[in-house]
Formats: structure tokens, C-alpha cells, sequence
């Protein structure tokens, strides 16, 4: 279904012929998949529509001319920058026009005090390039540098970086919002003036607003331009080896290096963490699962099945890996320094360095985004946890215990409990479960555990992260805040009252549930018969 000619033509004056399309050609090629962040799943299925037209909007005041013509003619909309959240970055119902973003890809960097002011069309590699020609970093999320900066810092933001850089709210500074109403926003110090320094400014901080915990997939609007934080890294150069997709960041390991230490139990990975936390070291520590190191090694899909197969219960019970990365932010004398309190504290857990590639794939540039799925085709973070470093630690068993029920279609991991972390040197901890699945067999499975592990956080009287968009609103809503879903539902419908922007985000999961059949049975709570269409 496409948007009506009358529509079409006003939406055509504001951006020209050249950027507006309802080409069926053309509005297919931006439906989500095949492969990839929740691909084959009943969500994607069920959910997913080809959008009834495609906008390229180049400024804030197109976008908000845009959005108001959006709400005279009652359309609905999608905004829309590199779509790495698959299904759910994209249109849910018929006749939908999407905004794509990409030409608003903008950086511009303030040396001086050290932020980017950024559009929603500019991705992580250019501003990670500028940013360490200046001796400076900013974080690039598990999806690849090829993810817009702003979209990635309203929807996760974080990584293994997060020891050191910090958590994204801290790093959103001033920002430019178009509200579902078309009316703008100016966000921290842009509130009182042109300078974008601050993110928090006069009044309630509306960072909220835009991303709460997780990111509501653009449901409150349509961020333009953002200042982001820059922080210091360390002068020398990381150095592009390899052939793609083969390839990496060579190291200067007088000044940044990976040690993954091997150490007796999972007491001593949590104790470890918490010491190094402490004495206020490093620039990453992380736990990674087993099957990380053969995805790192496989050449293949079939290598990576080879050197899987060879793996059981037993060996996963005994896999206590820490992974460490330092960085000389300072000088060579600084990193000498924190290698040899890193020594200690290893000593003292009973942890055994092992050697390392002196190199990196996955967190300063991630050259190896995509092997996140090579070994079965589909990958999803089914919940992540930010919460006290000992509390974050314990939350990948239970989810490891419920994964055997619904093994296969999900991938054998032999109860292999995720993967946890420091965050902002300890003071948080951070959990995150990965389920991988091949998106060609029956899927069903793996979206009953995605509403099954929500259940049992409850049960459990545990957090969860995947309020709103990911998990259904009046599963999680009422147990949580308590009641979160009244007040979510009482912004939007104050900000838009209309519903067209990507509707029926917050509720899509509640929608998914009542459309999906093999869903159903799942359903032991309430929802009211008027949810959006």
C-alpha cells in the first residue's frame, strides 16, 4: 500500500523527486533480512511490512517539514539510520513511509573541547577515525562501526570499552530533537544556546526521552543532530591488517594490549574484575563464552562446526577466561605500571597469562561484526543486564538452564552462562545472553524463549532489561516500576497522540503475541482488546 498521490507530490516539494520513492523495487530492498540481528524469526515474519514509500530528508527543517505532513495526512512513519536492529527498525504496518537518514551524515569535531556534533546518517568508522587521529576514541557497539552513531547511542551504546568510557547517557551531550508532532526540541546546553557542550541543561534531563534504558526504536521521535562525547585514548597509530573480511587492527603493544588470563573458577573471574575495577586500570575486562574463541578461529561456517563439535558440559564448566585489555592512555611508563598491579591481582586469583594476538577485531573498529552469526546465519542478545558487577555475574546461569528446553532450534552451547563484564571500572557490571539459531529451520522455539525468559526474570524477582520494544509491554509493564508500562504509554500518547510515529512501538510485542498463533499459549496475562492495529 502506498501513501496517496496528494501526499506523495507535498512530501516531493520539500525534498525533491531525485530523494522520494514509492518504487515497489525500491521500497522492497529496504525490508529487513535475509541473515543476521533476529533474522527468520516470527517477530520479522508477522511484523515486518514493506514500507509504503522512502523519504531522504538532508536537514532538521526538512525532517520536521516531513513529520508535519506526516500528521495532517495521517501517515505513519519510520525513522530510519543503517537499520541494524533488523525487524524492529522497520516499518510494522501497511502504507508506512520511511525516513531513511543516511544523507544527514555530518561530523564535525570541536577540538578544543573534544566532542563530535553528528548527524543520524554518520556512522562510527569516519568519527573513530577522526576521533584517534587526535588521540581520542569513542565506543563502536557489537554491531560493527558501520552503525550510525546516533542510532546506536539511543538504542545500546555500550561495549567492552564501557570499563573505562563510560555508560552512553554520559556521552549524549547537547542533541536536536524532532518530536512525533514535528515541533523541535534543543536538548542540554542547546536549551539556552548554539554551543552543544553539556547534555544536561536547564530543567529535566530529557536523555531519557530519547533512549530510556534500551532505545524505544524511534517511537518519540526523530533525533537530527547530537554532540557526543570524545575521550582520551593514546597517540600511536592501530595499524588495518589482513585481507577483508579477514581482518584487524594491528596493536603498538608499548601502548595497548589484549592478555587473556586463564584463572581457576568463576570466583576468581568475578574477584579479578572487582580488584581491577579498584585500582582503576585497564580500558576493557571481560568474560566471553567458549564458542566466542572458535568463531575468532574458524575460517568458515564448516571449520566453525569442526572445532564447535569437539567441545561438551565438561569443557564449558572448566572454561575461566578474563580478557583484558590495557591501554597507556598517558605514557609507556603508565602501562608498565598497570600491567604489573594487573600481574598482582592475577597472582592473587591464581590466574595464568596466556599469549594473545597482538591485535584487535571486535571493539575499536569490530572488523568482525558480521561473524557474530556466521556459524548458524541468525543472533540475537536475548537480554542484557546493567546492574551491581556481582549481581550482573550471576544472571547467565538461569538463562543457560532454560536455553536446554528449547535446544534445538537454538544452538548448542552445552549451558555456556554468557557473557559478563566490568562497567565504568566496576562500579556496574554488565550481562549479556546470546542465543544464535538458523533462520531456514522452524523458529518458533526461539521466540517462545524470548517471552520465556522475561517470565522467569519475573519469577526470579530479576531484572530485565528489553522493556517495550523487545519483550511484551503488559508481561513486563506491571512487575516493574511498578507499573512502567502506564507511564511509557502516558508519554506517548502526550507526544503522540496520533500514533504515526512507528506505530505500534511500545507495543509491538503485545501486537506480535495476538497475531502470532504458536504465541498464544504462551499468554497467562492481560491485555486489553485495543491495541494499535
Amino acid at each position: 500500500m502506498s501513501i496517496s498521490k496528494e501526499a506523495y507530490t507535498v512530501l516531493e516539494s520539500i525534498v525533491g523527486a531525485e530523494y522520494i520513492s514509492d518504487d515497489p523495487a525500491v521500497c522492497e530492498g529496504y525490508r529487513s533480512g535475509p541473515g543476521g540481528y533476529e533474522s527468520g524469526l516470527g517477530y520479522e515474519r508477522v511484523m515486518t511490512v514493506i514500507p509504503g514509500c522512502v523519504i531522504m530528508p538532508n536537514s532538521t527543517e526538512e525532517v520536521q517539514r516531513i513529520v508535519k505532513v506526516c500528521c495532517r495526512y495521517n501517515i505513519p512513519y519510520v525513522p530510519y539510520s543503517t537499520g541494524f536492529y533488523g525487524p524492529r527498525s522497520h516499518p510494522h504496518v501497511d502504507g508506512a513511509l520511511l525516513i531513511d537518514l543516511k544523507r544527514m551524515d555530518e561530523i564535525d569535531i570541536d577540538d578544543k573541547h573534544w566532542f563530535a556534533v553528528v548527524g543520524p546518517g554518520a556512522i562510527y568508522s569516519p568519527l573513530q577515525e577522526e576521533a584517534m587521529k587526535r588521540g581520542g576514541y569513542v565506543v563502536i557497539g557489537g554491531g560493527g562501526a558501520q552503525a550510525s552513531v546516533i542510532a546506536n547511542l539511543i538504542g545500546d551504546g555500550w561495549s567492552p570499552l564501557s570499563h573505562r568510557i563510560g555508560l552512553p547517557h554520559r556521552r549524549i551531550l547537547g542533541t536536536e530533537l524532532v518530536l512525533p508532532d514535528g515541533e523541535l526540541v534543543r536538548m542540554g546546553s542547546l536549551a539556552q544556546q548554539d554551543d552543544p557542550f553539556w547534555g544536561e541543561g536547564p530543567g529535566p534531563d530529557l536523555r531519557g526521552l530519547l533512549r530510556g534504558y534500551t532505545g524505544l526504536r524511534g517511537c518519540l521521535g526523530i533525533v537530527t543532530k547530537m554532540a557526543v562525547k570524545i575521550l582520551p585514548f593514546q597517540p600511536e597509530r592501530l595499524e588495518p591488517t589482513g585481507i577483508s573480511p579477514h581482518t584487524s587492527l594491528a596493536l603498538p603493544e608499548k601502548r595497548v594490549k589484549w592478555i587473556n588470563f586463564v584463572v581457576p573458577n568463576k570466583e576468581a573471574q568475578v574477584k579479578a574484575m572487582f580488584e581491577i575495577g579498584k585500582a582503576e586500570i585497564a580500558g576493557a575486562v571481560t568474560k566471553v563464552p567458549l564458542f566466542w574463541r572458535a568463531i575468532a578461529k574458524a575460517e568458515c561456517k564448516e571449520e566453525f562446526w569442526d572445532l564447535w563439535g569437539k567441545e561438551n558440559s565438561d569443557s564449558i564448566n572448566k572454561f575461566f577466561i578474563v580478557r583484558v585489555l590495557l591501554i597507556g592512555f598517558t605514557s609507556e611508563e603508565q602501562m608498565q605500571y598497570d600491567e604489573r598491579v594487573l600481574m598482582d591481582i592475577m597472582t592473587e586469583v591464581g590466574g595464568e597469562a596466556r599469549p594473545t594476538k597482538p591485535s584487535d577485531e571486535s571493539w575499536i573498529k569490530n572488523a568482525d561484526s558480521a561473524g557474530m552469526w556466521m556459524m548458524c546465519g541468525s543472533y540475537v542478545s536475548v537480554d542484557y543486564v546493567i546492574e551491581t558487577l556481582s549481581q550482573a555475574t550471576q544472571h547467565g546461569e538461569t538463562y543457560a538452564d532454560l536455553k536446554w528446553k528449547y535446544t534445538p532450534p537454538l544452538m548448542p552451547d552445552y549451558g555456556d552462562p554468557g557473557w559478563f563484564q566490568s562497567f565504568e571500572l566496576g562500579h556496574q557490571g554488565y550481562s549479556e545472553f546470546l542465543v544464535y539459531w538458523d533462520q531456514d529451520q522452524d523458529t518458533n522455539g526461539v521466540d517462545l524463549f524470548y517471552v520465556d525468559t522475561a517470565k522467569m526474570n519475573i519469577k526470579n524477582r530479576a531484572y530485565t532489561s528489553l522493556l517495550g520494544p523487545h519483550q511484551p509491554l503488559y508481561l513486563t509493564g506491571p512487575k516493574y516500576g511498578p507499573n512502567y508500562h502506564t507511564w511509557l504509554l502516558r508519554v506517548k500518547e502526550e507526544f503522540d497522540p496520533q500514533w504515526v510515529c512507528h506505530p505500534p512501538v511500545p507495543l509491538a510485542h503485545d501486537v506480535f503475541m495476538e497475531r502470532a498463533p504458536w504465541m498464544k499459549s504462551m499468554k497467562d496475562w492481560e491485555v486489553p482488546k485495543d491495541l494499535p492495529k
